[in-house]
């Protein structure tokens, strides 16, 4: 290695550091985003169960469309989890959350020929907004917590 190489070195530390805290705090946002559209997404599912909505049978419609709306932010967040270097246990929380969402667009289409699978679309959907909750929380902490390049 050169002398000049060496010098840049602390720059380049400090360059990472910022960018894991970025990620962080771009994580800490976008989980508590998705929790925020699950409540409204909840709030829709009342509507439809209800008929609150006229009746049509666009209710559910809106319900699915707009998970369609949110959905890119899962796979966001596991992105923002790795860059942000995150503990191996959040960023598996994270991507276990993607999973678990994937899950819940596609139980639906279960109704027609498993009925019993797609009623787990209900119990899924609490397993997805815990883990959402449990996501933002644990973001926030990281994000206080030194970002601790030691990987742990």
């Amino acid at each position: 290695m050169t002398a000049g190489h060496g010098g840049d070195e602390p720059r380049l530390q400090m360059s990472s550091d910022r960018a894991v805290r970025l990620a962080r705090l771009a994580l800490l946002g976008t989980a508590w985003v998705f929790v925020a559209c699950l409540a409204v997404q909840l709030f829709l599912v009342g509507l439809d169960v209800f008929g609150s909505l006229g009746g049509s049978g666009e209710e559910a419609g809106i319900h699915r469309e707009f998970a369609y709306v949110y959905g890119w932010l899962a796979p966001l967040m596991v992105l923002l989890a790795a860059m942000g270097r995150l503990p191996r246990g959040r960023l598996l929380g994270a991507v276990a959350l993607l999973v678990l969402f994937a899950v819940q667009t596609y139980l639906p289409t279960l109704a027609d020929g498993a009925p019993l699978l797609a009623a787990v679309h209900s119990v899924n959907a609490i397993a997805v907004v815990w883990l959402a909750v449990s996501l933002a929380l644990a973001a926030r902490l990281e994000l206080v917590r030194q970002p601790g390049l030691s990987g742990g």
